[in-house]
């Protein structure tokens, strides 16, 4: 199965999620650059997620992101779905 850009995208930065979850908040330059996703399809991406539930953020000079749930309750369903 062949699955879109946007979808692998947002898989990748789940998964980031979930590996660096111990560090706290997340930046989305810190995704961008680890996962060699365009920043700026990035931001749009973690709109998505934001809206779904998915993700949480934080704003100001130490804000980012973060899972808004456990990575057990995220299926790869619901993200292939949203996308």
């Amino acid at each position: 199965m062949k699955i879109c850009s946007k979808t692998r995208y947002a898989l990748l930065t789940v998964m980031d999620l979930n590996m660096y979850r111990n560090t706290g908040v997340i930046k989305a330059a810190d995704i961008a650059r680890r996962q060699n996703i365009p920043h700026k399809f990035l931001e749009q991406i973690l709109i998505l997620l934001k809206g779904a539930g998915i993700v949480v953020s934080r704003r100001g000079a130490k804000g980012g992101y973060s899972l808004a749930r456990s990575a057990s309750e995220i299926s790869l369903a619901s993200i292939v779905r949203l996308t």
